[in-house]
């Protein structure tokens, strides 16, 4: 055992201090180690490690947890004295290991080793090293980890082991000394039956070793695995040997590879200089720029390869370009570039061998008489860099398999990689510094036009240069083609240019080029055409969903797949930067993106298939509201949300503050939904979405919003002659209208809900519908109207076997008995619904009824029980959390009213100190809600200046300190002044006199 501090992940996660075993503590906390190390020195920041633990459901509380992670895991790591292992700093964590500390850095050093021993000819030290970095796996890589993140991990090292376990079968068996390797690479292929360089070695393997049966056998059931999985046939290194193994080819038999190693010709000492012209008006990417100039400074870590990566037109080549030039300097043997044509239009990607071949040329290396054989081409141009410090620059790579063969054996060349894609692979197999390249800045976007337009012709049309921006999205491609047009035009105004981009309504018409490197359509394609065809298709069919930011269930809604399947076409696309993952998950894309996507979903799909698509994306959300609202209430008020369509994939929540927030972050995009479905022929949709998003909407004081989303539904409801729909829809309305005071149009709206109910026989509409005439009778002051009507949806709820509802009903009569002088009968009323509401998971009427049944004892002069009850009122409300304005949030609303009147109980119970602490915290409570308020009403609202008055005499109040005698009483008179003239105003209608 290695002495100081040593970890393993490369098998069950485990760590040493001089050979003796540390306890790792929970599952979580190891997780959190495993982030450190992966990170391999680097600072993680927190929402890093947070993202890692809880992928998307991260708790308000995660920092502290991770802080209690990271304090175990050093009280466990540091306990032989000396410097500091685990650091801290803004933000996040590092983790110092030595090199040979983790056996993931000694597995990637060894595969390192073993690739410049190969390139060099030295087989023997390759296979050495080869045959240790297998050993240093001791089993699946974190193991016992049951999170997503350690899967996915789990996944990337596994395919890195298996990378090399495969070039040491290769050459093994090219040594003729395969029989050995035999049973792990029986074993690793039954294990990964799809992966076809691996059954292709286990076949040759098979057949050098006289089983020419099982070699044909493995072809057999690797032709049905692929059949069977992906619906695709063996590729053509698979067939090819198939072939050649049925007749017993004698070049199947093979060479030791010693017999072959590379000549090296004496390269003439040329200085090849085959950079592209750096672009004169190359505009920004500052940031991009220092973050690479600061990573290759010289010194241990320094990247021998940098990726950069993002979406076509983002300006990937002319940053590259830029950095090459920059650091041409740094490299006195030359530099290199290459087009390797991963994303042109047909099969035209550069085969590696051909690069090579181009490169040993640069170098003055003859190639005419080497064979064709990548490998042996590859060592030779090793070789020749081994003593060369040169820049590399390969543009436009496709993938990894591309971009490796073109690398050189040792670290004192630079490669800089530009692709569309990620390149997960290369980066996981040699540490190469990734750098990904997003839409310009605002700022960045105006420079870029000033270099190409002049600052006079920008500064003349500062809203017309704006708008422009806007349309192009910031992306470079698009700027450069609206900025071509404008130069070659200077007699067309700006405003001009703006207006025709306008014109183009989003699409890409507009951006159209002269060629096919300046056509905006034309270089979108490329990468397109690069998709499988799956995830082709969800590509086309996200643009119908109308949010800036999609999750997993939305595309597997919308393409009608499992939800992991899904999960696999979303990071096809993120990889491809056609689409972005800013958190885990979740995925957004540019605008122009969206608008290709629309054109080839028009151009591809048939109308029934967009048709369909749009139901499950409907159904997807509308389940998904029907979910959220069920848990923030358990009342059984609204249409039943029928089966769940076929391949919908609804969320599900964990609780109160999840479902809110999901309707805070789907708030625009369920009403967008809303509007589109009315319009697109799906009315029941439309209207159902509109009742359950409702509850939401009433929370949050979005009452604007709920009117709307009410009349459209009404107007839908109407014309498919719904009457269940058209009474919900009614209900709706009547909320908004007896909230802004107008209660005969609220009873007009209740009427017509009723008569709709009572058509079709719903019982529990019918009683939900009395239920809210209740407090219409209530804001109405009309108390016997309103008891006749607790006493109807009492009946009905009883009737219909709802006890949550008759609870509720139970709460306004109590309410209304109340507002009578009827203590003790509304006492009984109020204990009656609580009994009913105790462990019903209900919040909301459950604090109605506490604040009814401690009101009762208040005025039954019993205020201990008026305090107790009131304090578990408060508790409940502080769990509902705040969401909206928080001068229109009914949440908000509930706590103040909650605090005054609990400082008043205590008051009243002589508690004289505490009932200062909660009168000046309600009235805190309620001085930042009209604040608020006074900050978003109009500048000539007619009640500005008195709101202005109210707000200033409750800020002096909460000034001064409440240690006076008659701090308190002073504060009831301001609090009384102040609601009041809320009352009056409009804006206040909730803090009501004991």
């Amino acid at each position: 055992m290695r002495p100081g501090l040593t970890f393993a992940v490369l098998g069950p996660v485990r760590a040493w201090h001089d050979g003796v075993a540390l306890p790792l503590g929970s599952p979580q906390q190891r997780l959190t180690l495993v982030v450190l190390l992966l990170a391999e020195g680097r600072l993680v920041s927190t929402e890093e490690i947070a993202a890692a633990l809880w992928e998307n459901e991260v708790p308000r509380a995660a920092r502290g947890t991770i802080r209690t992670y990271v304090h175990r895991l050093r009280q466990t790591l540091e306990i032989g004295g000396g410097d500091p292992v685990l650091t801290s700093a803004t933000g996040g964590y590092a983790l110092r290991v030595n090199a040979d500390g983790l056996d993931l850095s000694r597995f990637r050093q060894l595969a390192r080793n073993a690739e410049k021993s190969i390139s060099q000819g030295d087989l023997e030290s390759g296979l050495r090293d080869l045959h240790a970095a297998r050993l240093e796996f001791q089993g699946e890589a974190l193991a016992e980890l049951p999170f997503e993140y350690a899967a996915r991990e789990r996944a990337r090292l596994r395919q890195r082991r298996l990378a090399v376990i495969e070039q040491l079968a290769a050459l093994e068996i090219d040594r003729g000394r395969c029989a050995g390797l035999l049973d792990q690479l029986a074993a690793e292929a039954a294990a990964e039956p799809l992966r076809e360089r691996l059954q292709e070695l286990l076949m040759l393997g098979l057949y050098r070793a006289g089983r020419q049966a099982e070699a044909l056998e493995t072809f057999d059931r690797v032709r049905r695995d692929l059949a069977a999985e992906l619906g695709i046939d063996p590729g053509p290194a698979l067939r090819g040997l198939h072939e050649q193994i049925l007749r017993a080819d004698p070049a199947l038999l093979g060479f030791r590879v010693e017999r072959h190693r590379p000549h090296t010709p004496p390269p003439a000492q040329v200085t090849p200089a085959q950079l592209p012209a750096d672009l004169p008006v190359f505009t920004g990417r500052d940031a991009e720029l220092a973050q690479i100039r600061a990573r290759l400074r010289p010194g241990p870590g320094r990247p021998a390869v940098v990726v950069v990566h993002g979406m076509p037109g983002v300006g990937k080549t002319t940053f590259a370009v830029r950095c090459a030039h920059e650091l041409a300097a740094d490299f006195p043997d030359g530099t290199l570039y290459v087009d390797l044509r991963g994303f042109e239009a047909g099969d035209s990607a550069l085969d590696p061998a051909d690069a090579v071949r181009c490169f040993l040329d640069a170098l003055a290396v003859p190639t005419q008489h080497l064979p064709d054989r990548l490998d042996v081409l590859t060592a030779l141009y090793r070789t020749v860099l081994a003593e060369r410090r040169c820049l590399i620059l390969l543009d436009n790579a496709r993938d990894t398999a591309q971009v490796l063969p073109l690398l050189p054996g040792g670290a004192s060349s630079l490669v800089l990689v530009t692709s569309r894609v990620e390149l997960s692979g290369l980066v996981a197999g040699t540490g190469a510094l990734t750098v990904s390249l997003d839409p310009l800045g605002h700022a960045e976007a105006r420079q870029f036009l000033t270099r190409r337009l002049g600052a006079d012709r920008l500064a003349a049309e500062p809203a017309a240069v704006t708008d422009i921006i806007t349309t192009c999205g910031r992306l470079p491609l698009a700027l450069a083609v609206v900025a071509t047009r404008a130069a070659a035009n200077p007699g067309f105004s700006l405003a001009e240019v703006a207006a025709e981009l306008a014109a183009a309504k989003g699409g890409l018409d507009a951006f159209a080029g002269p060629d096919s490197l300046t056509d905006v359509r034309t270089v979108l394609s490329w990468s397109y055409r690069a998709l499988s065809a799956p995830a082709a298709r969800l590509f086309r069919l996200l643009s119908l969903y109308p949010g800036p930011e999609m999750g997993v269930p939305v595309g597997a809604s919308l393409a009608g797949v499992p939800k992991a399947r899904a999960g696999v076409l979303m990071r096809e696309l993120a990889a491809a930067h056609l689409v972005t993952e800013p958190r885990p998950g979740w995925y957004t894309w540019h605008d122009l993106l969206r608008a290709y996507a629309a054109e080839l979903r028009q151009a591809e799909d048939s109308p029934a298939e967009q048709q369909a698509a749009r139901r499950r994306g409907l159904h997807c959300h509308l389940r998904s509201a029907h979910a959220a609202t069920q848990t923030l209430s358990r009342q059984q008020d609204g249409p039943e949300p029928g089966d769940l369509e076929p391949m919908v994939c609804p969320r599900t929540f964990t609780g109160h503050q999840d479902a809110l927030d999901w309707f805070s972050e789907r708030h625009g995009v369920l009403l967008n939904m809303i509007d589109r479905a009315a319009r697109d022929g799906f009315e029941h949709e439309a209207c159902r979405l509109a009742w359950w998003i409702r509850h939401f909407l009433d929370l949050g004081g979005h009452w604007r919003d709920l009117e709307l989303v009410n009349e459209t539904a009404l107007h839908a409801a109407q014309r498919i002659g719904d009457k269940i729909a058209i009474g919900y829809a009614s209900r709706g309305l009547a909320r908004v209208a007896a909230h802004h005071g107008r209660y005969e149009s609220a009873r007009q709206h209740l009427a017509q809900a009723l008569a709709c109910f009572e058509s079709e026989g719903d019982l529990l509409g019918r009683a939900f519908t009395h239920r809210q005439l209740i407090g219409v009778r209530q804001l109405e002051r009309d108390i016997e109207g309103s008891l006749t009507e607790s006493a109807a949806a009492l009946e009905l709820f009883r009737r219909a076997g709802n006890p949550l509802g008759e609870a509720g009903a139970l709460v306004a009569e109590a309410a209304g008995l109340t507002r009578l002088g009827q203590h003790e009968q509304a006492l009984e009323s109020g204990e009656r619904a609580l009994a009913l509401l105790t462990d019903s998971g209900e919040p909301y009427d459950l604090t109605l009824a506490l604040e009814t049944v401690s009101r009762s004892y208040f005025h039954l002069g019993r205020y201990q029980e008026c305090v107790a009850y009131r304090e578990r009122d408060l508790a409940i409300c502080r769990t509902l959390g705040e969401h909206g304005d928080i001068g229109t949030s009914l949440v908000h609303r509930m706590i103040t009213s909650c605090l005054i009147h609990l400082g008043q109980a205590r008051h009243a119970a002589g508690q004289h100190e505490r009932a200062r602490e909660d009168l000046r915290a309600g009235l805190a409570s309620l001085t930042a809600e009209l604040a608020e308020v006074y900050r978003t009403i109009g500048r000539y609202h007619e009640s500005r200046t008195r709101l202005r008055d109210t707000v200033t005499a409750l800020e002096t109040l909460l000034a001064e300190p409440d240690t006076g005698a008659d701090w308190y009483d002073r504060a009831t008179e301001v609090l009384d002044t102040s609601v009041t003239a809320a009352v009056e105003m409009g804006f206040g209608a909730y803090i009501l006199e004991y």
